[in-house]
């Protein structure tokens, strides 16, 4: 009988030491885990196989606690659990580094590190649930790298990729300026609506880049008038007033 062992402790797999706290029957043993304080009921042939979660335990990359918030339902990953993983491998994955070296330097808030937290954060945010939506981190905050509540939002796909930086394609001019070969002309180009439309050739990339600038900032606020009262009132105020400068 795993009575006589009640107050002992003994040893997880992968989760340190629990202590058996009460025991009411094989199927119902009460456990404390000693490096979180996480308290849980097991059966005891968990405690005998050693297979039991800390669920405070930072087992997501590394730093994510699923805590007791539900990850799915009828074995269907829940959307907020998928989510809320692919943001913590952008930040501490090492191998996703290799594809996605543009977040190697980001980071997640103690906050969104806490499953729960971060759960019902999503369920409280305009936009969470519909279809190609996604989590963004710097369009309130140009240039932000860590992933928090006070500044996440999210947005649909046009408006994700809308400030999009492309920095691995550009070459050796600034944003929205390339170099014709033959001519020696500076070309300014934007996509519009995932179609890429000159405007221009001209002297110098100073030129060119102000005319990209003038046209790329029109289509920020039509793109952001096309939403208006779907996205988030402070995406939309972010967007009508968007600045794009030569340094993005």
């Amino acid at each position: 009988m795993i009575s006589k062992y009640e107050g002992k402790s003994f040893e997880t797999n992968s989760f340190g030491t629990i202590t058996v706290t009460k025991y009411v029957n094989a199927k119902e043993v009460h456990i404390k885990f000693a490096n979180t304080g996480y308290e849980t009921i097991v059966q005891s042939s968990h405690i005998a196989s050693g297979n039991i979660k800390d669920r405070l335990a930072p087992s997501i990359h590394g730093v994510g606690v699923v805590g007791d918030a539900e990850i799915q339902i009828n074995g269907k990953l829940l959307k907020e659990y998928v989510i809320w993983r692919a943001m913590l491998k952008r930040c501490y994955d090492s191998k996703s580094h290799l594809n996605n070296p543009t977040y190697k330097d980001c980071s997640v808030s103690d906050n969104f590190k806490y499953y729960p937290y971060f759960k019902d954060w999503c369920n409280r945010q305009v936009g969470f649930g519909n279809d190609n939506w996604q989590l963004d981190k710097d369009i309130l905050l140009k240039g932000n790298r860590i992933y928090s509540e006070d500044v996440c939002v999210f947005v649909p796909n046009d408006i994700n990729s809308l400030l999009n930086r492309s920095d691995a394609k550009r070459g050796d001019y600034c944003i929205g300026v390339s170099c014709h070969q033959n001519s020696r002309k500076f070309q300014a180009k934007l996509s519009l609506f995932s179609k890429t439309t000159s405007l221009g050739s001209f002297d110098t990339p100073e030129e060119a880049f102000y005319v990209y600038k003038e046209a790329k900032e029109a289509y920020i606020k039509e793109v952001a008038n096309k939403r208006e009262g779907e996205i988030d009132p402070r995406v939309y105020g972010v967007l009508m007033n968007y600045k794009v400068e030569i340094t993005d």
